[in-house]
């Protein structure tokens, strides 16, 4: 098998086929030409893509498949993971997006030359949107790194083609995050929405944080945004955010990875609203390097009172008149431990409702 081939599971082999996993495991049993597991565990074993595909032909038994649901087994069988070829996918969409004749040009080009030529147009697009390679949670990848992945590229423009890039992009992170509940906490587009009307969000021009983005939901519900800020503690959603907020909006897009409690990407910030859906429960939230932080200006939160921590994070990023909404476990409401706080913020009117 090539180096950096990519590969797919026996529930992808079943999509494919377009039959149960079942018959997967039938066809492995009785045909002493299935192609053998290139990597996996011996109780979930993944296989070639190319080869799997080609036994399928031989067979008969390769049904038509869908151009989405090829890219996706594309993504999904990257050996360095689908997160990784989903960020690199995701950078050459927004230039799809952006600029479509450079686009058109390099890809005219062979495998080799393109993948020599992409790197300057992706840093070059990448910036515009995002800001310098430093300062932003997507790195330009290099020709080597682009190399092996020329052909899901171009698959994933064709897809562009076929839905829009804004789309395409969409729906490879969906099935990402259908196939890794557990990995994300995520924020249901309802609530999302409702978080946004409620923020006063809807307004044309407004500027909105997000310091807990995850993968961006909640501020890819702002429907008319002049500046969207999103911080996430993984690299990985980090950027996955910044590239799906780029190419939903014409917005300035600043995104940061790190510790949004510890680490604060705009100390210095002030914006018309903030949504934060936090992680709940969070007892490692940096209670005891952040005692004298002067966000704490209705209470220092107690260890198991991480929720209090981000609401009064929220209120310090608010210009005057600013909102925040926030989504919380009902416990917030009623533990002990925080009632002196929650009385500062209802004495003073910081808090409006429940």
């Amino acid at each position: 098998m090539p180096e950096n081939a990519a590969e797919v599971t026996a529930a992808g082999i079943a999509r494919l086929a377009g039959v149960g996993r079942a018959a997967v495991s039938n066809w492995r049993r009785r045909h002493s030409d299935f192609p053998q597991p290139v990597g996996g565990t011996e109780t979930s074993p993944s296989f070639s893509l190319g080869e799997v595909e080609q036994w399928l032909r031989d067979q008969g038994k390769l049904a038509e498949v869908p151009l989405r649901e090829r890219v996706w087994q594309e993504v999904s069988g990257d050996p360095a993971g689908a997160a990784s070829a989903l960020i690199r996918t995701g950078c050459a969409l927004l230039l799809v997006h952006e600029r479509p004749m450079v686009w058109l040009e390099l890809a005219a080009a062979s495998d080799v030359r393109f993948a020599e030529l992409l790197p300057a147009a992706l840093d070059g697009v990448l910036t515009a949107r995002l800001g310098e390679q430093g300062d932003r949670p997507v790195h330009t990848p290099g020709a080597r790194e682009l190399r092996s992945r020329v052909p899901l590229l171009r698959s994933a423009a064709e897809l562009a083609a076929d839905l829009g890039a804004r789309q395409a992009f969409e729906f490879l992170l969906g099935r990402y995050l259908d196939a890794n509940p557990r990995q994300y906490t995520l924020t249901p587009p309802e609530a999302a929405a409702l978080m946004t009307a409620l923020a006063g969000a809807t307004a044309e021009g407004v500027s909105v944080l997000d310091p807990a983005a995850g993968t961006g939901t909640l501020l890819r519900a702002v429907p008319h945004p002049a500046a969207l800020h999103a911080q996430e503690a993984v690299p990985e959603p980090a950027a996955l955010t910044a590239l799906r907020l780029a190419l939903h909006t014409e917005a300035d897009v600043r995104v940061h990875a790190g510790d949004t409690l510890r680490a604060d990407a705009f100390p210095r910030l002030a914006v018309d609203a903030v949504l934060c859906h936090p992680p709940f429960n969070e007892r490692n939230w940096g209670h005891d390097e952040l005692a004298y932080d002067p966000r704490w200006e209705y209470g220092f939160p107690a260890r198991t009172e991480s929720e209090l921590a981000w609401v009064q994070h929220a209120l310090a990023r608010l210009r005057p008149g600013g909102t925040a909404v926030l989504l919380m476990p009902p416990a917030a409401a009623s533990r002990r431990s925080g009632r002196r706080i929650r009385a500062d913020l209802l004495r003073r009117g910081a808090l409006r409702a429940v």
